[in-house]
């Protein structure tokens, strides 16, 4: 698009009256851009041949429509949400791109089409984008365990390592020589946790397992001692700052967990810890493991209730956390 006729097209929007602009007269399909009688940001192709109707958003309206006066097809684009106003601008410059570089009608509305799908594809947002309820508790629970409960007794160096429920680990926490720790966070009332799988509180002879049950209720924002997981990430923000550990690594593990932290949804989301549980998972502790599986079955999820576990609790203190601060590489200095 000419930069002419997008300064005129801008002018337009911006003062909400009802205009029309010919893209380019030279091109094959003809292209148009202006307003509506409501200034709404219009954009549409002009052409012989019947176009196929193109998916966009809500902030879209997509219209096709025959002209009685000469049987043309108008495809019509119509922004219905002004604060996308620069993003559908630059759409329809794309689209007017696409089709400078075609060399027919039919051409022009194939690219003007493509132009529209892949605008789509690059801006739809997946659906697991913004965590469950659930997921979100499990995430706060992990933080909460690790860089509020964990440290300073462990360093933030050793935990930041050990932090695998990011990368899909059997267990939440595995500490290089030291204990494995799975974080189940649950409402207070809860009676039971749900295990997700026959590898999750799976041991080797000569590793420790615990399973940390943390209870954690919805709250209100004024609840007294509520967090947001906003909160406790700037919390760790500054543990990691103060003993110079990268924040990448901290960055890393909410990628894979596509969270975006700057979220608003996030900052409203409190959850007020009310206590923790440690429970070792000994010989004896009632689980599924892999070894006792028919061949060709896996992903075996089950519950286990709170109740009976009582006779597997056990103090912080047992959980043989290592303390030593890890040697930093001559790299890192």
């Amino acid at each position: 698009m000419s930069n002419p006729i997008e300064a005129t097209w801008l002018s337009a929007i911006e003062q909400r009256l009802p205009k029309t602009l010919e893209v380019d007269p030279d091109l094959d399909l003809r292209l148009v851009c202006g307003t509506d009688q409501a200034g709404q940001p219009m954009f549409c192709s002009i052409s012989s041949l019947k176009p196929a109707i193109p998916e966009l958003s809500d902030a879209v309206d997509v219209t096709r429509t025959q002209r009685s006066i000469d049987g043309h097809w108008v495809l019509l684009l119509t922004l219905k949400a002004p604060r996308f106003t620069d993003v559908f601008v630059q759409l329809c410059a794309h689209i007017v791109d696409r089709v400078s570089e075609t060399s027919s009608e039919a051409q022009g509305l194939a690219a003007f089409i493509a132009s529209v799908e892949e605008w789509r594809t690059l801006l739809r947002a997946p659906a697991s984008q913004r965590l469950s309820l659930e997921a979100a508790r499990g995430l706060f629970g992990e933080l909460w365990v690790g860089f509020s409960n964990l440290v300073p007794d462990c360093s933030i160096r050793h935990v930041m390592d050990a932090w695998r429920g990011p990368f899909q680990s059997d267990q939440d926490f595995q500490f290089p020589g030291g204990p494995l720790i799975e974080v189940k966070t649950v409402h207070s009332h809860a009676r039971r946790i749900q295990i997700s799988s026959e590898n999750q509180l799976n041991r080797l002879p000569d590793e420790r397992l615990f399973v940390c049950v943390v209870a954690a209720d919805d709250a209100m924002t004024e609840t007294p001692g509520a967090l947001t997981i906003p909160a406790l990430l700037d919390r760790t923000d500054r543990l990691l700052q103060d003993a110079g550990v990268a924040q990448s690594e901290l960055v890393k593990r909410l990628a894979e967990l596509r969270f975006d932290r700057t979220d608003d949804v996030y900052a409203d989301m409190h959850f007020l810890p009310t206590g923790v549980r440690y429970l070792e998972v000994a010989e004896s502790f009632p689980r599924i493991e892999p070894s006792m599986l028919p061949a060709g079955v896996n992903r075996v999820s089950y519950s286990l209730d709170l109740a009976d576990l009582a006779p597997f609790e056990c103090d912080y203190s047992q959980l043989g956390l290592p303390t030593a601060e890890l040697k930093v590489s001559s790299n890192e200095s």
